[in-house]
């Protein structure tokens, strides 16, 4: 558990024309890693060559895109959206992927040109109703425009023809925003000489950048020597002219009744046109979503196949595979391919980058794993801290946010997570397990400080001493299992650094067993002197607050200063083998002849390295680590100071008056605690994580590794 799950490393070498049967299997299979074939190159020694890309994959990638584009063109609109009480409480696989989600198609060849020839009618079907749908919805906006402008023509007992050129005037109609208005008038007056008739009215509301602008329609007349200017004066206004029809009826009654005319056949059609679309959408769009899916599959395969190595008559697949299933994969591809086939099983070496990680842990603490990742996927070699991170950091956050009451309420919102709001997925569900254990560490750490929905021993006194005549009723006082922090904060700095050193030394250890189990025989014993060392921080520490179990000249050396010439022994000795390791490639002359050329300023570097790394990057980082967790104290006290100053505003609440003081003070203290719950758990959240990511995880883990992701298609609707 605590560490990846030990992999395998698959060459799978088969005849060109099995190779889809074995993509099938390894699918079936579930539990191989597929990986390219360029990182082993140098190991065949030049009998293969990496596939590349064809264009029948070209092709499907081109099929796919344009299916997914009709998916979303026919995809349910905002009516087909889940309930409230659907998106909260009913898992996806109980509310269905709709009315789309049935049973599923059994599908045991895919013919990729029966699947385009279908798509293609489907396609031209659908796209010539939504081309002619949105041609439809323009003619008919033109027209309600139009029909509109008609009317205010009618309200201004003027008919259509009389817009336009005569034989002394011109007439302009159209609309302009409500604020031009004005400006029109006046800037018309001016190069008229008064000459003109404006008339207009509010007829509807436009948007523009700045949000909605009300619309004037305005009917415009002018002299024909003004004509220029005054058009001049409309386009520089924003004035849109009203365009008529050559059709239109001089009559304004019978322009406005073929109008509404005219409105009501579009409408019709368009409802016509909808109702198909519908239709389609109804009897069809499970088939396009498994023609979706079909497509997502041979796209699957021609993707995996540019991963393979090939030479004339074969193809070399490279994978990794949990050790357990290795024997039923060997057995599933030998069946698959009639034996016609070779699997070579590698074992790989931990050290080994390009191997990728399957965490392996139980469902209570795989929750815990998204902390992890979002440091890094661990690599192979790594250690796994999941277990480890499932317990410290619900501890950790506990003494950060103790409270009994408040506790209690975040064990319960976790539990809903878990049971109740199936609705945001398996991912909510699994952060509610963490809060739950977080929970539950805060209403225990709660119990050991005396603290109930901020009230405690500390704080009734605090009420009684600032508010005269209130107490806390005992009833809601809880005598702490072990003690208070604020009155006993040197105590509680202590009890922090304690833990840190705990948890960093953990790390470490983890770190040396690692390093010991690969053979790094120096590197583990190095370990050991790092925890020594980090002990000496701890030493040191307690020193300056006054506590210290022996006699302090003997604690310096035998905690302080030996470790540090441990380290600083250690660096140099370590340096020294790195530098003769590297001239050992070219033989023993080599390593004399770069002895010969070190000369005494490589040896100073060597000594001020070795100081700096047993100084600065040991003992006193561990100092500055081991008072980091000195945030678990301030977590702590800035969630009680918080708490209890809202508990002393409810109590002056309670003063004000008999009536309505009672019902300010619960408001306060209701209030208060939504405050306190809310800020106080998402710092004591990101303190926790900090803690891990920064004193704990920087000791032992590195991260970075590949995820291991085994090859499998992705089935909703086929089987």
């Amino acid at each position: 558990m605590l560490k990846p799950v030990e992999m395998r490393e698959l060459r799978i070498v088969t005849l060109n024309e099995l190779v889809d049967g074995v993509i099938k299997r390894i699918d079936a299979l579930g539990s191989v890693h597929l990986t390219d074939i360029k990182e082993f190159l140098g190991d065949w020694e030049g009998l293969i060559e990496p596939s590349k890309a064809d264009v029948i994959l070209m092709k499907i990638s081109e099929l796919l895109a344009r299916i997914d584009n009709l998916i979303a063109l026919l995809r349910p609109g905002e009516g087909e959206k889940k309930s409230l009480r659907e998106t909260l409480f009913k898992a996806p696989e109980e509310v269905g992927q709709g009315r789309w989600q049935a049973e599923k198609i059994n599908v045991e060849e895919i013919r990729l040109d029966e699947v385009e020839k279908d798509f293609g009618d489907l396609e031209r079907t659908i796209t010539s109703l939504i081309d002619k749908n949105e041609r439809l919805s323009e003619e008919l906006s033109t027209a309600k425009e139009l029909l509109v402008a008609l009317k205010t023509l009618g309200d201004f007992g003027v008919d259509p023809d009389f817009v336009g050129e005569h034989e002394f005037i011109s007439v302009y109609a159209g609309k302009l925003p409500i604020g031009n208005l004005d400006e029109l008038e006046s800037t018309l007056d001016t190069i008229t000489g008064g000459n003109h008739l404006v008339v207009s009215k509010q007829i509807t509301e436009g948007e523009t950048e700045g949000g909605k602008v009300p619309f004037a329609f305005a009917l415009i007349a002018a002299l024909k020597t003004d004509k220029e200017e005054v058009e001049r004066v409309l386009t520089r206004l924003d004035f849109e002219s009203q365009v008529f029809p050559e059709h239109i009826p001089d009559s304004i009654n019978d322009a406005i009744q073929d109008t509404e005319a005219e409105i009501q056949r579009l409408e019709s059609d368009i409802n016509e046109n909808e109702s198909e679309i519908e239709e389609i959408r109804a009897t069809r769009f499970k088939d396009l979503l498994v023609m979706q899916e079909l497509v997502q599959i041979e796209e699957s395969k021609a993707k995996a196949k540019v991963l393979f190595g090939k030479s004339e008559h074969v193809r070399v697949i490279e994978g990794w595979a949990p050790k357990q299933e290795v024997e039923r994969i060997i057995e599933g591809i030998n069946e698959e391919t009639g034996g016609f086939s070779v699997v070579e099983v590698i074992e790989p070496k931990r050290e080994d980058v390009r191997v990728p990680s399957l965490l392996n842990n139980p469902r209570i603490i795989k929750p815990f794993e998204s902390v992890i990742k979002m440091y890094g996927h661990p690599l192979y070699k790594d250690i796994d801290p999941t277990l480890i991170t499932a317990i410290m950091f619900p501890v950790l956050f506990g003494l950060m946010f103790p409270d009994m009451g408040h506790g209690l309420f975040i064990l319960l919102l976790g539990l809903a997570l878990m049971f109740a709001f199936k609705g945001l997925g398996k991912e909510v569900q699994g952060m509610g397990i963490i809060i739950v254990l977080c929970g539950f560490c805060s209403l225990v750490a709660g119990a050991l400080f005396g603290e109930f929905f901020g009230f405690s021993e500390y704080a009734s006194h605090l009420v009684a001493g600032s508010v005269e005549g209130a107490h806390i009723p005992s009833i809601l006082v809880f005598e702490p299992l072990w003690f208070e922090p604020i009155p006993n904060v040197k105590f509680m700095f202590v009890v922090t650094m304690l833990i840190g050193v705990m948890h960093m030394g953990l790390g470490l250890l983890l770190n040396t067993l690692n390093e010991l189990s690969s053979r790094n025989i120096l590197k583990g014993i190095g370990g050991f002197v790092k925890i020594w060392c980090l002990l000496g921080a701890l030493y040191f520490l307690l020193v300056l607050f006054g506590y210290s179990f022996i006699d302090l000249k003997a604690g310096m050396v035998i905690f302080i200063l030996l470790p540090i010439l441990s380290l600083f022994v250690l660096k140099i000795i370590s340096e020294l083998r790195h530098d003769e390791a590297g001239g050992g490639g070219e033989g023993e002359a080599s390593n004399v002849e770069k002895k010969e050329k070190r000369g005494i300023m490589d040896y100073l570097i060597i000594l001020i390295d070795g100081v700096i790394d047993a100084l600065l990057e040991n003992f006193f980082r561990y100092l500055a680590n081991t008072v980091s967790y000195g945030r678990i104290l301030a977590l702590a006290l800035c969630h009680a100071a918080l708490i209890e100053v809202f508990i002393l505003l409810t109590f002056m609440c309670l003063q004000i008056n008999p009536t309505i003081g009672p019902v300010i003070a619960a408001v306060v203290f209701l209030l208060g605690t939504a405050v306190v719950i809310v800020l106080e758990a998402i710092m004591a959240g990101i303190h926790t994580i900090r803690l891990h990511f920064y004193e704990w995880f920087t000791k032992f883990y590195e991260g970075g590794g590949v995820e291991f992701s085994p090859f499998k298609f992705r089935r909703t609707y086929t089987h």
